[in-house]
Order: structure tokens, then C-alpha cells, then sequence
């Protein structure tokens, strides 16, 4: 398990520069998302994918912004009140596999650059299975293993083989990889009708 991002470096997850090597707009296209979806951010942080998410679900979708720092959720929260944006929900999860959001409620999850963070004995992955409807996918989104100018120690990273191995106990199928930037990888998991 990695150690959690201080919430009082929030502003470095919003550096512009890092569109460079982590676009929103490249990665999101992953997802199948249009108006009226709802979807989960889960360790949303300030919002980096949070905006531009509920911008594609926008009107009548809906973002749950799931956290389990309250200072990123006013910080993100501060940032869509600033560009008028009301179709995101924050969630301040108390456990970080326990999300106080219904069952089945979601169409697709975005889990991004957190799961190393994760204890490995908890259950995470199983609620964000909850939380999707049968059907539903996940982007995940997690540090290379190989050395990489930013990021976590390498000590804190995890392979792609042991994501999708804990995934796919979970409830999920693993769909393939996906091309996400120079210093993290992504999978799209499908989860498994009736596996909830």
C-alpha cells in the first residue's frame, strides 16, 4: 500500500503541465459516455477528471465525486462552483472501500492513480462492482511500473497482472488495455452481469 496524497499539495494534481502527459480529454474518450450518464470518480482528488467528466455527461447526467479527503472535495467543489457546474455529487467516503453511494447506480467508474494507494486487504474493488450496473465498466488508471520522471516510489506501484488479478476476483473482466500516457497504463474492466 502506498502512502495517500496530502490534500494540502491538491494544487499540484491541477498543474497545467500536466496535460502534457495526462490529458482528460485523451483518456476520457476511453469511456462511453454521453449525456444523461452517470459515473464515479472514485479518489477524484480536486477534480481532474471530475470537470471534464461531468461536462460529458452534462445536463442531465450525473458525477459522483468519491473521496476520502474532505479538503479535495471543497477544493473541487470550489472549482465547479467557479465554471457553474451542478451535476456533481460529492461523496466523502469515511472507509475507502465503502462509498455511501446506492447500489447498481452507476454506468461507468473511472478509478485513477489511487489504487496504489489502497490497502491490499481491503475491498476496494468489490465496491466499485457495487456501485456499477451490470454491464458497467471501469477505467483504471495506475502508475508504470518502470521508473518515470513523476509519481510514487516505485516500491508503491503495481503490475498490471496483479490489477487485473485482484479485479477479476472481484467481479470483473478484464477488456484489454488501454493507451493512456508515457507514465501510467490503463485497463477497462467490464463488470460481470450477475456477479454483484
Amino acid at each position: 500500500m502506498g502512502e495517500r496524497f496530502d490534500p494540502a499539495k491538491a494544487d499540484h494534481l491541477l498543474d497545467p503541465a500536466r496535460k502534457a502527459w495526462y490529458d482528460p480529454d485523451r483518456v476520457l474518450t476511453h469511456l462511453d459516455l454521453g449525456r444523461g450518464r452517470v459515473v464515479a470518480d472514485v479518489g477524484c482528488g480536486p477534480g481532474w477528471f471530475t470537470l471534464p467528466l461531468a461536462e460529458r455527461v452534462a445536463p442531465d447526467g450525473l458525477v459522483y465525486a468519491i473521496d476520502v479527503e474532505e479538503k479535495m472535495l471543497e477544493r473541487l467543489m470550489e472549482r465547479a462552483k467557479e465554471r457553474a457546474v451542478a451535476n456533481i455529487r460529492p461523496v466523502l467516503a469515511e472507509e475507502e472501500d465503502e462509498f455511501p453511494v446506492p447500489s447498481s447506480s452507476c454506468d461507468a467508474a473511472l478509478v485513477a492513480s489511487v489504487y496504489h494507494e489502497v490497502d491490499p486487504t481491503s475491498s476496494f474493488a468489490n465496491e466499485v462492482r457495487r456501485i456499477l450496473r451490470p454491464g458497467g465498466v471501469c477505467l483504471l488508471i495506475e502508475w508504470r511500473p518502470e521508473p518515470t520522471p513523476v509519481g510514487p516510489p516505485q516500491h508503491e506501484r503495481l503490475s498490471p497482472d496483479d490489477v487485473i488479478r485482484e479485479w477479476t476476483a472481484a467481479g470483473f473482466e478484464a477488456a484489454g488495455p488501454v493507451e493512456v500516457g508515457p507514465y501510467h497504463y490503463g485497463i477497462m474492466f467490464h463488470a460481470v452481469k450477475g456477479s454483484a
